[in-house]
């Protein structure tokens, strides 16, 4: 189908066609005959980069010129939000106003009701419903980008909850991977089905073995015995490739390796701007080798990386500069990254218990990832057979179908939280009501069994109402109450709020860092940091060290909390390091961490510590105690001691500023006030743009010659040793 013959406004078509989109894929021309152009709730089960996104556009634009409202686009990660709001910033010129919101889960974000479509993950929007936003009612169309991720463990219940909401409500329009039962969830959402495997750009499958190439057409390639050689060929045809492995460990020992080897075949421009992009990267552990990998033209990506160096690494693979990204199975679970070749080194993975193989629908959406339309005819995507018979891999992984989703209200912890959500946040006022809603869920849908969910909701509501989140009055009716209503607003499990809770006496008679730090990191909304066997005593040691400073008894050898509380207690400790502002890559070094692992452990923190002292607000608060939490907060928030907290009060001073102006003898606000321009500028890290800034913040006006100073700095600091080495 062409784009003139679309029933959409001109507008809409003027606006692809200028794209340089002429024609639409057999998929695409299916999916926007199906009647989602006229209302009807579409489920598009079509492979990785077939044009799903493209079909979204058209149909969101489409409805919001005809009928007004807003759309909301839904994605599992903050960086795929990243990505879709710079895509549909195009559709501005048609005057739909574009908006994203990924953090703060404390908010109505009233703002958001001045824009047409807004991109969210799916916590946020999550969050945004129980808050009552008053711009939600005007949602006329929710589009669930990765809908199969309704069967994922720890995200699936929230996406799952969403659509249950907006259910009638608005009109759903859900994108996916090809999934084993595409049908269940089309009729649980009353949508007409697009299930397709056209793929742009033709998928070559094949498994290595020993230098052998076994594709499914019965084909076989020889290669050098080593998989390393099919990245290193890919390479050599002037292409890329991004390879998949289990662990961290593993993505940065390959690309050092392989770096090694793609780099006799870069270019000398390639190689110097290699070098730069390396030498630009931050100074710790993980960037060391990652900066001795890009030198080479191969970079490694997982979870451990900030999410600053993530970008850099992904903005210069579709750059054609690195060649070779080795990668946790993370990156393919929605970053837009295609090449020409995909090898799947590893199926299997670490689950607790032990091995597991990796689901086919994970491994099928890696291997979808091969083959960049515009650039390449063909895709090739090998999985490498180590130790497992390569006809087993072809049979299971080439030739088998994906597995089918299940709904993961089955979690407790998840089913607690929107247990409560709805008597507290939606209204629902009886236990009949509270069925009557599960029964709209996938979870119904697939179990039919309403007796099973009333007794896993009765226990949950018992829960609720022996905690105080809810009563219930004479007729058996919710009754909210003020713990539960902001329990569910924070978005935090009810579990992480009764531990505060029963926390607060004991918080009151000792309030102290190390003490609310090891109770955050108990909670389950917390992500701890394992205590390995070795690290065991050391951390035993340090908890009887630390022993009249926690709110817990520190448990026996023999219990089965023991290993999980040395987790907490490790956790703490890094909390502590880091507000006692021991620097970053010591940190790193210390517990064997990853940038990303500080900063995701941050930003938790952070929000449990604000979540605790909103619920202690309800309490009748200690005002010493309450100042206390709010000093510890900031104090978290920036990794600072205590003498610190006046300065990091101001704009744009932070851990490293606070510091420097300290040490310089700038200790307070008002030494700040009476200040020279030149002497603060002399202090390290404090440019014209931070002066400037501080000066509105005091309300005083600039100085003259303020600028000039600014040059002289400048210059004088240009003639430095320091400034040279930089």
């Amino acid at each position: 189908m062409r784009i003139e013959e679309l029933p959409v406004d001109e507008r809409v078509k003027r606006v692809i066609v200028e794209r340089g989109i002429v024609e639409l894929y057999p998929p695409q021309a299916e999916a926007l005959k199906s009647g989602v152009l006229e209302g009807k709730n579409l489920v598009l089960a079509i492979p990785t980069a077939s044009g799903k996104t493209l079909v979204s556009e058209i149909v969101m634009v489409n409805k919001l010129l005809k009928e007004g409202g807003k759309a909301v686009y839904l994605v599992p990660l903050k960086a795929l939000a990243e990505e879709k709001y710079r895509e549909f910033k195009a559709w501005e010129v048609l005057g739909i106003r574009v908006a994203a919101t990924t953090g703060d889960y404390d908010s109505t974000d009233e703002w958001l009701g001045r824009y047409d479509i807004i991109i969210a993950t799916s916590e946020k929007f999550d969050s945004l419903l129980r808050h009552g936003s008053g711009w939600i009612r005007d949602v006329k169309l929710i589009v669930a980008d990765e809908v199969h991720l309704i069967g994922s463990y720890d995200r699936g219940a929230t996406l799952e909850m969403i659509l249950s909401h907006m259910l009638d409500k608005a009109q759903i329009l859900a994108l996916s991977a090809t999934v084993g039962n595409a049908e269940e969830l089309a009729e649980w959402l009353n949508a007409e089905l697009v299930v397709s495997d056209w793929r742009p750009v033709e998928l070559r499958k094949g498994v290595f073995h020993l230098g052998e190439l076994f594709w499914e057409d019965g084909r076989i390639d020889r290669y050098p015995e080593n998989w390393e050689s099919l990245a290193i060929d890919a390479v050599k045809r002037g292409k890329q490739a991004l390879v998949f492995v289990n662990t961290r460990r593993s993505a940065e020992k390959e690309a050092l390796s392989l770096s090694s080897k793609i780099s006799r075949l870069l270019t000398k421009p390639e190689t110097r701007q290699l070098k730069e992009l390396a030498d630009s990267l931050e100074e710790n552990p993980t960037n060391e080798k990652l900066g001795r990998a890009i030198r080479g033209g191969v970079a490694f990506h997982h979870a451990g990386l900030s999410r600053a160096e993530r970008t850099m690494i992904e903005d210069a693979f579709r750059e054609g500069l690195i060649k070779v990204i080795t990668a946790t199975p993370t990156l393919s679970a929605g970053i837009n990254l295609p090449a020409f070749r995909v090898i799947i080194r590893d199926t299997k993975r670490y689950a607790g218990f032990g091995w597991t193989d990796i689901p086919v629908l994970e491994i099928q959406q890696m291997m979808g990832r091969a083959g960049r339309p515009k650039y390449d005819k063909v895709g090739e995507a090998i999985i490498v057979a180590r130790t497992e018979d390569p006809r087993k891999l072809l049979e299971r992984y080439v030739h088998g179908k994906p597995e089918k989703l299940f709904s993961m209200l089955a979690n407790e912890q998840a089913f607690r939280s929107q247990i409560l959500a709805l008597i507290t946040n939606f209204g629902v006022s009886s236990f009949r009501e509270l069925i009557s809603f599960l029964e709209k869920t996938f979870y119904f849908h697939q179990r039919k069994d309403t007796s099973s969910i009333e007794y896993k909701a009765k226990d949950v509501v018992y829960f609720l109402i022996e905690n105080e989140f809810a009563d219930m009055d004479m007729n058996d009716r919710f009754i909210p109450l003020p713990f539960g209503k902001r329990t569910s607003q924070l978005y935090i499990d009810p579990l992480t709020a009764k531990k505060f809770k029963d926390a607060f006496p004991a918080i009151e008679r000792n309030p102290n860092p190390f003490g609310i730090f090891q109770l955050m990191a108990s909670t389950p909304d917390m992500a701890t940091l394992t205590a390995r066997k070795r690290e065991m005593e050391d951390y035993l040691d340090l908890a009887y060290e630390f022993e009249e400073k926690l709110y817990t008894n520190i448990p026996y050898y023999e219990d089965y909390r023991f290993q999980t509380f040395l987790s907490e207690v490790k956790t703490a400790k890094i909390l502590l390091d880091w507000i006692n502002e021991v620097p970053e890559a010591r940190i790193y070094e210390t517990y064997s961490i990853d940038p990303g692992d500080l900063y995701r452990i941050l930003e938790l923190a952070d929000w449990l510590m604000y979540s605790l002292i909103e619920l202690y607000k309800l309490f009748s608060p200690e005002k010493d105690v309450l100042d206390y939490l709010r000093d510890l907060h900031l104090r978290l928030r920036h990794g600072v001691r205590e003498e610190l907290l006046e300065l990091v009060r101001l704009p744009n001073i932070g851990r490293k500023r606070a510091r420097a102006l300290y040490n310089a003898g700038f200790r307070t606000q008002e030494d700040i006030m009476r200040a020279k321009v030149r002497d603060l500028l002399e202090v390290e890290g404090i440019g014209m743009k931070v002066v400037e800034g501080l000066f509105k913040h005091f309300g005083v006006e600039m100085p003259k010659g303020a600028k000039k100073d600014s040059k002289k700095a400048e210059k004088a600091r240009k003639g430095t040793l320091d400034a040279f080495l930089k």
